[in-house]
């Protein structure tokens, strides 16, 4: 049955859907039946199938799991997120990255006053529960490829709202076997008990295409942590045995049986406690340990580490594991690659929320039962565009005729929008070129670029040819040259010779700078790039 349909008996018989009243997994003592089945559920022992994990084990375990008995598969999961740092703080910054992004749920575009009050009341709900700790929830999706949180409904008055929904283990779950899709709730049975509609949360995360039982990056990251654990125990041995050389205890010829155990005593304490007393005649050798080091471990221990970080982070320079290796240029590039990740999460989470929670609450409590028309949940993921080149590009574009609305420029800049009698902001005088003082001969300042904009809308008329553009530049930007060349002058007189010139002119140079010309420059670069698309789209 579709989300739709079931919404539609719900508005009808609302106490006919078992959702609305008790929540799935929550089963009384005694229970008669099949339900009583998934009340074991909740005397479950968790299991560490990490414990003496190996290759062709875990290769079973993965294979069990595409065949529906996804227990093992997600028990294995939750121990590797337990017991391997990298894995829990590369998970954990990517995790928390989304849980802290502000929220809102907004009404769709051209929303009736029913959908305006729909989406307040969903703000109502969504402002009681703790929604950083829902997300933190939804994001076990990211190593399990799949997270299922059941939906506690209450009644309050004549409406339906929920309480905080609540994390179910990966355990308590398996796939129906005709349908690799469809996760159920584990009963006892072959093919499960369907999760019931309208309680559940049902969060598939897209960090690769495929069945759930292979999505989570977890499938990833399994082998780089089993290969680990086999590099670690080994370093750990290795290391045992190289620190503590070893003994050789020799005794003479016609020893008793006693004698040989008293030295063999001795040998063996001597290793720990440096101490020890051995018969006459005997003596003790420390052996010279064997030349090797931890080299060949340490590459793969670091490989793992690197392996881990790719994978989950999209790169190794958001954390320590590849210290030195890249410039801080590479590391914002790495940074970025993680941005994109984090607002794909949050895109994802935001999709499972309208769908499973707030469409369900529209449609259960003002008859909504038009997707598109519901609140809709957003994670602001605070993407402005550059202030600096909107003020360069906009009055440029605004002058060739391009229609920008407000909104937009309110989206792109992150800036609110003022409400009716809200005090605004406004400048108080024309702005006014800036002279620089240093070099008072080079006063001369040119047109910004909404003095150039203002030119063109005045002489709409007059063709921008590449001549007259060459023509006006060199018309304002010889006075600029014409400075500086007079302040080299004036010093190329003044010096007694060559030499003295040449080192004036390097603690000169700073007074030479002028921004004017390079101001000049780019807007020059800019109009006569404006003016080829223009001729191109005549």
């Amino acid at each position: 049955m579709s989300l739709l349909q079931t919404l539609r008996d719900a508005l009808r018989r609302p106490t006919q859907t078992p959702a609305l009243t008790a929540t799935q997994t929550a089963v009384e003592p005694g229970a008669p039946g099949e339900r009583a089945m998934i009340g074991w559920l909740h005397r479950e022992l968790a299991e560490h199938p990490s414990k003496g994990l190996t290759p062709a084990r875990l290769y079973t375990l993965l294979e069990a799991a595409e065949a529906g008995d996804l227990s093992q598969q997600h028990a294995l999961f939750a121990d590797m997120e337990e017991k391997d740092p990298q894995i829990a703080s590369d998970l954990g910054k990517r995790k928390q990255a989304a849980a802290e992004l502000e929220w809102q749920i907004v009404p769709p575009d051209g929303a009736s006053r029913l959908e305006k009050q729909a989406a307040a009341q969903a703000s109502a709900v969504f402002a009681g529960l703790d929604v950083a700790d829902l997300i933190l929830d939804l994001g076990d999706g990211l190593g399990h490829g799949w997270v299922m949180l059941e939906l506690p409904w209450i009644s309050d008055g004549n409406q339906r709202v929920i309480e905080q929904p609540r994390w179910v283990d990966h355990t308590w779950f398996q796939l129906h076997p005709d349908d690799r899709q469809d996760i159920r709730l584990r009963d006892g049975s072959i093919t499960g008990e369907a999760l019931w509609p309208l309680g559940w949360l049902r969060h598939q995360h897209k960090t690769k295409s495929g069945y759930p039982s292979r999505l989570g990056l977890h499938r990833t990251l399994v082998w780089p942590y089993l290969f680990q654990n086999y590099a670690l125990g080994d370093l750990a041995e290795l290391l045992d045995i190289l620190g503590i050389p070893a003994r050789l205890g020799t005794y003479p010829h016609g020893a008793r049986e006693d004698e040989k155990a008293t030295l063999l005593r001795a040998v063996t304490s001597l290793g720990h406690k440096a101490a020890g007393i051995i018969p006459e005649g005997m003596r003790i050798e420390y052996l010279e340990a064997a030349k090797a080091d931890g080299h060949g471990y340490e590459i793969m221990l670091n490989w793992c580490e690197r392996a881990k970080s790719k994978a989950i982070l999209g790169g190794t320079l958001t954390t320590g594991s590849d210290q030195g290796s890249g410039a801080y240029a590479l590391g914002q590039v790495h940074e970025r690659g993680l941005a994109s990740l984090i607002a794909s999460d949050a895109r994802q989470y935001a999709a499972t929320l309208n769908r499973d929670l707030l469409w369900p609450l529209a449609a259960l409590n003002f008859g909504l039962t038009e997707r598109g028309r519901a609140p809709r949940f957003q994670l602001d993921l605070g993407e402005t565009a550059d202030y600096a080149a909107l003020k360069d590009a906009l009055p440029v574009f605004v002058s060739l005729g391009a229609k920008i609305p407000q909104w937009w420029l309110h989206e792109k800049t992150g800036i609110p929008q003022a409400a009716e009698g809200e005090e605004i902001l406004a400048t108080t005088a024309p702005m006014t070129p800036v002279v620089d003082k240093k070099t008072p001969e080079m006063g001369k300042t040119v047109a910004t670029t909404a003095t150039l904009t203002a030119r063109l809308a005045a002489a709409p008329d007059i063709p921008d040819t590449p001549d007259q553009q060459t023509a006006q530049l060199a018309t304002q930007a010889d006075p600029l040259v014409a400075a500086m060349l007079g302040i080299i002058r004036r010093e190329l007189d003044a010096a007694p010779n060559l030499d003295a010139l040449h080192a004036r002119l390097l603690t000169l140079y700073p007074e030479l700078a002028n921004t004017d010309l390079t101001d000049l420059l780019g807007q020059a670069f800019l109009a006569a790039e404006l003016a080829g698309h223009l001729e191109a789209d005549a």
